[in-house]
Parts: structure tokens; sequence; C-alpha cells
């Protein structure tokens, strides 16, 4: 859905692991194929593929895989930010969508992104409607000012810090220690 949002002039680069969620997307549905953007589909692995590929100096880079009760936590770790960054340009966002009724993320990211030396801003979006629909998402950034911008500062809550979590790692992690 995020194609839908392509103006002209836009790469779009979306990173696939099930080759069957791009088949119902381009059958089902018009997100791909209207879009203004110039979109370029990768199928596999978004964080194996990026490690692989040469830097894309990228503008936003948006993680969104966490929803679900049985997240891919090797997205969200310190050695996977560090190869998000390497495909950053100096002042792009890099956006993690943690959304999650089961499991709080947030804490996580801010670690992550505290011994990065990123700046983060937490964005919750409460929806339009009266279903509940909420979305939270974690923008990072190496410049504070990106994340200054009026429109982001007045959307911003706080973030939740835990500094005595440990530091999510391709050789660490705690479910039980997020579970809501």
């Amino acid at each position: 859905t995020l194609a839908a949002y392509g103006r002209a002039g836009d790469q779009y680069r979306i990173y696939e692991l099930n080759p069957q969620v791009l088949e119902l997307a381009r059958t089902h549905f018009s997100y791909l194929s209207q879009s203004p953007a110039a979109i370029a589909v990768q199928l596999g692995d978004a964080r194996l593929v990026l490690e692989k590929e040469p830097d894309q100096k990228l503008d936003v880079l948006a993680i969104d895989a966490f929803s679900s009760d049985a997240i891919p936590v090797h997205l969200i770790t310190t050695e996977a930010l560090g190869i998000y960054r390497r495909h950053m340009r100096p002042g792009g966002i890099i956006a993690f969508h943690v959304t999650n009724r089961f499991l709080n993320l947030i804490p996580v990211v801010e670690g992550l992104a505290r011994v990065h030396g990123l700046f983060v801003i937490h964005i919750v979006d409460e929806g339009e409607d009266s279903r509940g629909n909420r979305s939270d998402w974690l923008l990072l950034s190496d410049r504070r000012e990106v994340l200054g911008h009026p429109e982001l500062a007045e959307a911003a809550t706080e973030v939740e810090v835990r500094q005595e979590w440990r530091l999510w790692t391709d050789d660490f992690n705690n479910l039980f220690q997020v579970l809501k």
C-alpha cells in the first residue's frame, strides 16, 4: 500500500520475502501498477538482500514486519540496523513500524538507536475512525533537525526508554521482556 503514496519521480524498492504476497499484490490490487512512482520489487529476505547490495543512499527505509505474534527478530537487531544505516543518505530516515497487539518493541528500537548514535521519535497515528486502529512508528535519523520538522515534532510522543534492557543482537533477544 505504500506504493499508493508514490509520486512521479519517486523511486520505490520493495523487498518481499513471500512470492505469493507479490503475486496477490499484482493480481488483486492496483497499488503497484497504478503508482506514478518507479517501483522495483526484490524477492527475498530484506536484510540478506540489503547486506549484499551496494549502498543505496536512501531517503527513507521503512521496516514493516512486526505486526504479527511471530516477528522476524533478525530485522530488529543492532547488526540489522548497521546494515540499514549503510544504505541511508545523511539525513535519511529509517522508519520502524512497531504496531503490535502482543509485543512492545518501542524500547527495543529506542535502544538500538541510542547505541548507534541516532535520534529517534515516536509517531502515533490513532486513525480517523473509532475502531482504535492505532499505528506506532519509530523514526530514526542521524540528523536531529530532520526529525524536528514541525509536522513530525507536532505528531511525536515520548519514546519509552528502558536503559536496563540488554541490546538485541543476532545472538540475543528477549521476547518475554517485550510481552504486553
